[in-house]
């Protein structure tokens, strides 16, 4: 949780780094580094995956501080942001995983799968379960976004519909499938 003298002034903080503000960008990083480590922890279950996430969720928002001006609830955008950067990160590890499969075994010595691997597969399985248990439009945005690297612009503009909606959408789709990841034991 953030401290109330943050959360009064997240909006101006936003403002300022929309403007380039390197102190203000490096306050709102001190403020939610603390509350997103142990949320990114229960999902990559690994220090080091955890920080690349964090450093990945704040160098996009520094990277797309023009944007910042339309953010309306600032710690709700910086955990969805941490989340889809989460997801990205996963994904990619377990492509790179599946690309290196046939480099380097990823069973131990007796034959078993290592408790890493288990894992990686598991959650892998269980966002897959959950993305195919949206309702079709909705899993088709989310698909967009993450499966095909769109923006919200360029889904709006092919499904032709509000960037509103899209975003209202993905918003939505990622909060189904943290309840799915928790109900299945591994939320957040």
């Amino acid at each position: 949780m953030l401290p109330s003298s943050i959360l009064h002034d997240e909006k101006v903080l936003l403002q300022q780094i929309a403007h380039g503000d390197e102190a203000a960008f490096s306050t709102l990083f001190y403020a939610y580094y603390a509350s997103l480590h142990p949320f990114i922890m229960k999902l990559t279950r690994s220090a080091e995956d955890t920080e690349e996430v964090i450093q990945e969720t704040f160098l996009r928002l520094w990277l797309g501080r023009d944007r910042l001006l339309e953010v309306e609830t600032p710690q709700a955008w910086i955990h969805t942001v941490a989340v889809n950067e989460c997801y990205k990160y996963l994904k990619k590890r377990s492509s790179r995983k599946d690309g290196l499969a046939g480099l380097r075994m990823v069973r131990s010595e007796d034959g078993e799968e290592t408790l890493h691997a288990v894992q990686l597969k598991e959650i892998r399985q269980l966002v897959a379960e959950a993305v195919n248990r949206l309702p079709h439009r909705r899993r088709r945005i989310f698909q967009m976004s993450r499966d095909e690297g769109m923006t919200i612009p360029e889904i709006a503009e092919v499904l032709r519909i509000s960037p509103n909606t899209v975003k209202n959408t993905l918003v939505t789709s990622l909060r189904k499938i943290r309840e799915y990841l928790a109900a299945k034991g591994h939320g957040v």
